[in-house]
């Protein structure tokens, strides 16, 4: 059990936390007060991002040009941005050591994100078979109630990775929005 402003949360499987808790706290995460979003400064992380990204990119580039038959310098390109990434989610993780998540820092974005991910899964499975609507539609109820329960538990236990956790949670929020978009096109072409 998490605690959350001093207080423990209901258990999971209940249905106070499903009905009560957990409906509070995804408002609360929506609508924040003034004082609960505390301005960060301009330079916090803003070190680690930059490798992160550049660790990225060389990563994608690497693996491009070893793919199109350019091995010597692409092998190297890729083995860089693989140890920089692995170093920026290892660090991170390292910081969050013996911290516990708790739902004071939710990641709200993780948890909607993971939750439209089950419904785009759930309408891919069944729309590419060209099944009935009523079969999609049942497929994709069966998505978003198995995506709420992977949101839960990602938007909670993804924090033990550090500040990683506050940038996927901050990708999260427009990623959401392509999910919408393919929803929409699953449901047009079922």
């Amino acid at each position: 059990m998490a605690r959350t402003n001093g207080e423990i949360s209901p258990k999971i499987l209940s249905w106070k936390f499903h009905t009560s808790f957990f409906p509070r706290l995804l408002w609360s995460k929506l609508n924040p007060k003034p004082e609960e979003n505390p301005r960060a400064s301009f330079n916090s992380g803003l070190e680690m991002t930059v490798v992160f990204f550049v660790s990225l990119l060389l990563l994608g580039a690497g693996t491009a040009m070893v793919l199109e038959k350019n091995f010597l310098l692409g092998s190297p390109l890729t083995i860089l941005g693989l140890a920089g990434t692995a170093y920026i989610f290892f660090s991170s993780w390292a910081a969050q050591r013996g911290i516990k998540p708790s739902y004071d820092a939710f990641l709200i974005w993780i948890f909607l994100f993971l939750v439209f991910l089950g419904l785009t899964i759930g309408l891919f499975l069944t729309s590419v078979n060209h099944d009935s609507h009523f079969i999609v539609l049942s497929a994709g109820a069966l998505g978003l109630l198995i995506g709420y329960f992977a949101g839960i538990f990602g938007g909670l236990w993804l924090q033990s990775l550090g500040w990683v956790s506050g940038l996927l949670n901050g990708l999260a929020g427009p990623a959401i929005i392509g999910l919408i978009i393919v929803d929409m096109l699953f449901l047009v072409a079922g």
